[in-house]
């Protein structure tokens, strides 16, 4: 934590100084018997006997309450992780003819469908994204947009279609983001690539991966499946690891293996929060007062129960 104003934390120097004039006056009141604190007299007497352990907790929570209303004073600031609002991000899902291998139950296509609506349904009001399917080519089905119920209607509008170009649908993704004046993608541009194949058509990916880095897309790529899937139904069903891995390496990503449902949703989530959120250091003023506040009015509401006045 930092302070705009440090020079005001010498306010907390009054601290000590009220905590020796409050001892003062319980030591003056026990010697004379005078009222200058009503009901100390009680409080002497429970403290006798052993009784009431939570004698103090009224005036804790008071002196609680004084600390962090001085140090409100010196406006403070915190590093508090909040949605990036310059943030775009692309869903490309393969959606070639072995994503109904059902090694990943239901199929591969229905599980991934299932973990990108539910990223989707989870980026903070104000996040784009778009959604780019690919099999032997590349479609934008959705453009970047900060209606996300759109994005999963698209979603879930996906079938399979033949063949695989890992690289055309990482192009189709990158030329989705909106581009500067200097030749690069505005703002924080991410492109999150599922595939469960090998490329066979189009561009190569590494090709398409350093367009991406050029341009300043980041990459990350998830292999979803088994690598090497001997399903006799479904030919060519296991992806190239070392593929998948070079265009995250490439582009300053990161790459995933997975081989369950549960696994690809925290895989998602996990790069949901780092691509979406970013720390900011932000003045955490209104909320020490608040909670200043809120521990006052709890000290003076327990010092009233216990018919004390702290």
């Amino acid at each position: 934590m930092s302070f705009q104003a440090p020079h005001l934390l010498l306010a907390l120097l009054l601290l000590p100084l009220l905590a020796w004039v409050y001892w003062r006056m319980v030591r003056r009141e026990a010697r004379e018997g005078y009222g200058l604190l009503p009901g100390l007299e009680r409080w002497r007497q429970a403290t006798a006997h052993g009784r009431n352990p939570r004698r103090y907790l009224p005036l804790g929570l008071y002196g609680l309450a004084l600390l962090l209303g001085l140090l409100a004073l010196a406006r403070p600031q915190a590093v508090i992780p909040m949605p990036d609002e310059g943030a775009g991000i692309v869903l490309a899902l393969d959606v070639s003819g072995s994503m109904r291998a059902q090694d990943i139950a239901p199929t591969r296509l229905e599980a991934a469908k299932a973990a990108a609506k539910d990223f989707v349904e989870r980026l903070p009001d104000g996040i784009k994204v778009g959604l780019v399917s690919f099999a032997g080519y590349a479609v934008l089905n959705a453009p970047l947009t900060g209606n996300h119920a759109e994005v999963v209607e698209q979603i879930g509008y996906l079938e399979r279609r033949p063949n695989t170009a890992i690289g055309e649908g990482l192009m189709e993704s990158v030329r989705a983001f909106p581009l500067g004046e200097d030749g690069k993608v505005l703002g924080s541009a991410t492109v999150i690539l599922l595939s469960d194949g090998q490329n066979r058509t189009g561009i190569e990916p590494e090709e398409a991966a350093r367009e991406a880095a050029k341009l300043g897309v980041v990459v990350h790529t998830i292999g979803v499946g088994s690598v090497n899937s001997s399903d006799p139904n479904v030919p060519f069903a296991g992806f190239d690891e070392a593929e998948l891995r070079g265009i995250a390496d490439v582009t300053g990503g990161r790459y995933f293996a997975v081989g369950s449902a549960e696994r690809l949703l925290e895989v998602y989530r996990e790069l949901q929060r780092q691509t979406v959120w970013k720390p900011q250091r932000s003045e955490v003023t209104a909320l020490l007062c608040l909670l200043a506040g809120a521990l006052l009015a709890s000290s003076l509401l327990l010092a009233n129960w216990n018919r004390r006045v702290i």
